[in-house]
């Protein structure tokens, strides 16, 4: 007859883990872990790229509209339009570079448009005694600056 200690209770053979449930556990948490860092990595390349992609669109909008304003003078202006002519009396054209739609866009004599810039929050121009000064929130929650110079129409 066996022994009281011999025998198995069945309420002590059921309790806790076994050893290679417990190293299933850990390369399961493992791996989802391994998923979460290189998804994070991912993000922040993504975040740079998307930093560096709109600071070369902003670049590019100023060098082209400082490029454009060369030869034009400020007709008009409110804190998201900005109305020019040229200086050549026989362009009789008007240009305007309006905030709209989260883009900027230029129309000549009101007439189609040519986006600028693109994906921006916020826009707004100010005129000072040079020219004028342009603040700019791109999507990317950044706030870009520049000042222009760019003569005033004369009063007639």
């Amino acid at each position: 007859m066996p022994t009281k200690s011999m025998q198995k209770n069945p309420e002590q053979s059921q309790a806790g883990f076994t050893l290679l449930e417990a190293a299933f556990a850990l390369t399961v948490n493992t791996l989802v872990l391994l998923l979460i860092v290189g998804g994070m990595g991912v993000i922040r390349t993504a975040n740079v790229q998307l930093e560096q992609r709109q600071e070369a669109e902003w670049h590019l909008f100023l060098i082209q509209l400082e490029h454009e304003l060369e030869d034009e003078l400020m007709v008009q202006k409110t804190s998201t339009t900005v109305r020019t002519k040229s200086k050549n009396p026989a362009d009789t054209a008007v240009y305007t570079y309006e905030f709209r739609i989260n883009k900027v866009l230029r129309y000549k004599n009101g007439e189609g448009y040519h986006p600028m810039l693109l994906q921006v929050k916020a826009l707004k121009y100010e005129v000072t005694n040079e020219g004028i000064s342009i603040q700019a929130t791109l999507s990317d929650d950044q706030t870009r600056r520049a000042h222009l110079i760019l003569p005033k129409a004369p009063i007639k």
